[in-house]
């Protein structure tokens, strides 16, 4: 029986550090394990703190989405203070998470899997790649695959300046705080924000989906791989009220099939699949 165990350490191209780790008998994967080998330690690190501090704090758990984190640490504060959002607040900081969901996303297709699937030129950064790479956008695809790529850092730039707007900066923003945001919406960034917003929307609608669909009409047989357990969770994001309530992404969790309510006292937080102490 031929036995091999094959380990890529790091996984390249996700945000954090990754070992992917197969055993291969016959020609067929019989197991594998995944493993983070760098621990963060944002728990000890929040500890005796000033409550007011994680805001900022959390952020630096990602470089990508740290506006999910402020709004997390935000909403967990004035939940423990008794806090209740303005609607200035509320529609401030949608802008703001909701012009780093644009950002993410662009990222993720175009900066960290499009070179699975785009054959870019012999220059950096389409190398160094995989000597096997399965390329099958036809030539014209292909170019305007390379050259969304180019594009699409620049409209990246713009969604950052749409989070600072009102954010302060980005990455890491200043202007997400317990009770609100710092930066009030006033006319003239309000105007700012929509002329950058008009030029992301128009790059997501007129190129980004269609190479999206594009891209996933030609490697159908993927949606068989790495399925994993079909499981998820969403908390709920962009508040469209102050109840906390009515959400525009709704919280609930999907488990073997069924559609579920989101508790979020079931969630919990234990160590036995690590290397660490209880």
């Amino acid at each position: 029986m031929a036995k091999t165990v094959i380990a890529i350490d790091p996984v390249t191209r996700i945000e954090g550090h990754l070992k992917a780790e197969v055993v291969v008998e016959n020609g067929k994967v019989v197991d594998a394990h995944l493993s983070g080998g760098m621990y963060r330690g944002f728990e000890q690190i929040l500890k005796g703190r000033d409550p007011r501090d994680s805001t900022q704090i959390v952020q630096r758990i990602c470089g990508v989405c740290p506006t999910s984190h402020a709004n997390a640490s935000a909403m967990a504060q004035e939940s423990a203070f008794g806090i209740k959002l303005t609607d200035n607040a509320r529609l401030t900081r949608n802008l703001i998470l909701g012009a780093n969901y644009l950002q993410s996303h662009i990222l993720h297709f175009y900066h960290l899997t499009a070179l699975d699937f785009v054959d870019g030129p012999p220059t950096a950064p389409f190398i160094p790649r995989y000597a096997n790479s399965d390329h099958r956008l036809p030539a014209a695809a292909n170019q305007m695959g390379v050259d969304q790529y180019i594009e699409a850092l620049e409209v990246r730039r713009i969604a950052h300046e749409m989070v600072a707007l009102f954010g302060g900066r980005m990455p890491h923003v200043h202007g997400i705080v317990p009770g609100g945001t710092a930066e009030m919406p006033s006319k003239e960034k309000l105007v700012e924000y929509a002329a950058r917003f008009k030029k992301v929307r128009a790059f997501v609608e007129e190129k980004y989906l269609p190479i999206v669909y594009t891209v996933g009409s030609l490697y159908t047989d993927l949606f068989k791989e790495g399925q994993g357990y079909k499981n998820c969770t969403c908390f709920g994001v962009f508040p469209m009220d102050n109840s906390g309530k009515n959400k525009l992404f709704k919280a609930g969790v999907y488990v073997d099939g069924n559609d579920l309510p989101f508790t979020p006292l079931a969630i919990s937080d234990d160590v036995n699949f690590s290397w660490f102490d209880d």
